[in-house]
């Protein structure tokens, strides 16, 4: 028979976690650390939105698609922050809660694939600013707005998939589009990187 701990235990140990999240936060330490605060606040969300709604069905994602993840804040050298990451699971399903992604990030690692500047789609936003100069809803001009800003800090930026990184995540740490003009939903990485990435794989995980 499994020990039930008490409700007083629980509370208390849940107060020292917290008493240390505040030590942490108070430290104002750089890196992984600067989000540390909302990190620790979607984690409680997610684990909240999942004990009450019993997701049963999830988006399906192809293999080479990007996407955006919450990673978290982990101990040491382990991956953390929002990152885009490549997925690179095989034949996804709706009725999958979890998907096998590479973190992408614009600094170099040990085992990398330089993937380009693939956050940038030239016919995408040439789209979103055509759509922005025609429309005369301010409440639109405003979200087309948000996205080109938001890719245009990342122009002539290269990214590199990080294979060493590989992770299993859930899907429900994936971050959503910043809204319906958002094309982050139609990146997706040519079937040459994938191989190379493919063969990094091998050589980073297997004899």
């Amino acid at each position: 028979m499994i020990n039930q701990m008490s409700t007083e235990t629980k509370h208390k140990k849940l107060i020292e976690t917290h008493s240390n999240n505040i030590t942490i936060s108070d430290m104002n330490m750089k890196d992984k650390f600067t989000n540390f605060e909302n990190s620790r606040l979607k984690e409680s969300e997610t684990l909240l939105y999942e004990i009450n709604t019993k997701p049963k069905y999830f988006k399906r994602y192809g293999r080479g698609r990007i996407i955006k993840v919450r990673f978290g804040v982990n101990v040491g050298s382990e991956f953390s922050g929002d990152h885009f990451a490549v997925v690179v699971s095989k034949n996804d399903t709706a009725y999958n809660p979890i998907l096998h992604v590479i973190p992408i990030t614009s600094k170099k690692h040990r085992t990398c694939i330089d993937i380009g500047n693939i956050l940038i789609n030239d016919e995408e936003i040439q789209k979103l600013q055509n759509l922005y100069e025609n429309t005369q809803d301010n409440s639109q001009k405003k979200k087309i707005k948000d996205c080109l800003k938001y890719y245009s800090n990342r122009d002539n930026v290269t990214s590199y998939a990080i294979v060493e990184h590989m992770k299993t995540i859930s899907k429900l740490s994936i971050i959503k589009p910043i809204n319906e003009y958002d094309y982050i939903n139609k990146l997706k990485l040519s079937d040459e990187i994938l191989e190379e990435i493919t063969s990094e794989i091998l050589k980073e995980y297997t004899i």
